[in-house]
């Protein structure tokens, strides 16, 4: 089968993605395959996988960076996130379907902006030398998550091999924290990466 994918094909999938915040490539995948299976739910609460021929991912809806006035980066449009919509699935536990970790932009570094402001852009980074003062505590408000600092996801590095193994790109994934777990969902798509 073809991988080939049309350019009205990638518009439908990017609205659909936007409409029900979800991940690109699931959108795609679900494009794909609505001309061949019957209606069905699109995703259902994370404790209650469903049992459809398509492969179920747990998903956490992550907001997009608040560009403010900023021009948005080149490659991934503002939303911090690799222009080809590039995922891979974290195998989980206890019988759950794996987790759906998203790449990250690797021109803006997460924070989905054009040039970087010289005292930060208000949005997290791959590079944490990026953020000096974004996580400074304020003793007025409610602490924040101690794993994530209130940001609800962390940045981790990966390594992408090819077919022998050898490693050809260094990358970084946007890994949802724990304390999002409340808003994770499942999601049915169609992946080709498989990370862990």
């Amino acid at each position: 089968m073809s991988r080939h994918v049309s350019n009205d094909l990638k518009r439908r999938a990017r609205e659909l993605a936007a409409r029900e915040e979800i991940p690109y490539s699931a959108a795609l995948a679900r494009l794909r395959t609505l001309r061949d299976t019957p209606a069905r739910p699109t995703d259902t609460a994370a404790g209650n996988p469903t049992r459809f021929l398509l492969p179920e991912y747990l998903y956490v809806p992550l907001a997009a960076p608040d560009l403010g006035d900023a021009r948005p980066c080149d490659d991934c449009q503002g939303s911090g996130l690799d222009a080809e919509g590039r995922a891979f699935a974290q195998p989980s536990d206890g019988g759950r379907p794996p987790l759906l970790v998203e790449v990250v932009c690797s021109k803006c570094e997460g924070c989905g902006r054009a040039e970087h402001a010289e005292n930060g852009c208000g949005h997290p980074h791959t590079d944490p030398d990026m953020d000096d003062g974004l996580y400074d505590e304020d003793e007025d408000e409610e602490s924040p998550c101690y794993s994530c600092a209130g940001r609800e996801f962390n940045y981790v590095q990966a390594v992408v091999s090819d077919d022998q193994g050898e490693p050809v790109e260094a990358i970084y994934l946007r890994l949802p924290c724990g304390c999002t777990a409340d808003r994770m969902r499942v999601i049915l798509g169609d992946l080709i990466e498989v990370a862990g």
